[in-house]
């Protein structure tokens, strides 16, 4: 990772998992590093251990709740009264292969809400601080799951057919895909020296994965430890070399070195990409302008 002085970032989720050894990184590397996360108290904590092994870090805490617009436009607010530019937006916060279907108090699929809607919201609410930042980036973290996804438009939640919590997890992950490379297309329109980018881990020994991903004694064989499985994104966020629109990922798929990978013929289905961006935007109120 290249010196990050002077840098501004974003991590969602960053008080645990991957996004926690993402905000650890880029604090060791001199950036200045916002975490958004629902609990202020976990957020705290969370800057508690980076401070104990980085400590001149430069590092905060913003709540903020994907799956509540209101807290997010609070959390876009409240970080725009106090910084003056946004180098690196780390969408890495997400919900993962939940049991039972469940909504949000709007109505909508606890997945989509969370790993999609959520940072959608955010990201458009901080457009114009992009664009105005030489150089930034944004960094929309997915899964090979993404793979398995298909964007329902006649039942988005969930209603008219039988749950299926690896399908639900797939198509928010196959959204973030279609975003990512979405956004890359509103940069370019608006003339702006930012790159949209994405980034999954393979298999990595997170928290969530023990408990409720592919199960604990699975992943404890298989999965990168995070040290390892947050590469990809931090490549995606800070590589010098790494290019717009690119996708990061384990060499072997599960595991191994970071490089860009292909992205299946899913994933670059543009007309549908365009059409959830129309229905996200109507969904969270959030117009990118």
């Amino acid at each position: 990772m290249p010196d990050l002085t002077g840098r501004v970032s974003v991590v969602t989720g960053g008080n645990v998992g991957l996004g926690f050894r993402s905000a650890l990184e880029l604090c060791r590397n001199g950036a200045d590093v916002v975490i958004a996360c629902r609990r202020p108290d976990a957020g705290q904590a969370a800057i508690t251990r980076i401070l104990a092994e980085v400590p001149d870090a430069r590092i905060r805490c913003i709540a903020m709740d994907l799956t509540d617009f209101t807290s997010v436009q609070r959390f876009a607010d409240e970080f725009c009264e106090g910084y003056a530019r946004l180098d690196i937006l780390l969408n890495n916060a997400g919900v993962v292969n939940l049991e039972e279907l469940r909504h949000t108090a709007d109505g909508h699929e606890m997945h989509m809400a969370t790993n999609h809607y959520g940072h959608f919201a955010l990201t458009g609410h901080l457009f114009g601080l992009l664009c105005a930042t030489p150089g930034a980036r944004v960094v929309t973290v997915s899964s090979g799951g993404y793979r398995a996804g298909e964007i329902r438009f006649d039942d988005m939640d969930w209603r008219k057919r039988p749950y299926s919590r690896l399908k639900s997890y797939g198509t928010s992950k196959l959204a973030n895909v279609l975003f990512m490379r979405a956004l890359q297309r509103r940069f370019e329109a608006a003339g702006a020296d930012a790159i949209s980018l994405g980034a999954h881990p393979g298999l990595s020994g997170t928290e969530r994965q023990q408990s409720i991903g592919m199960g604990g004694w699975l992943t404890r064989i298989l999965a990168s430890p995070v040290a390892i499985g947050v590469a990809p994104q931090l490549c995606a966020a800070t590589c010098p070399t790494a290019q717009a629109g690119e996708y990061y990922g384990p060499r072997f798929g599960i595991r191994g070195a970071p490089r860009a990978e292909e992205i299946k013929p899913v994933g670059c289905d543009d007309d549908t990409g365009e059409k959830l961006w129309g229905l996200s935007a109507e969904v969270t109120g959030v117009s990118f302008g």
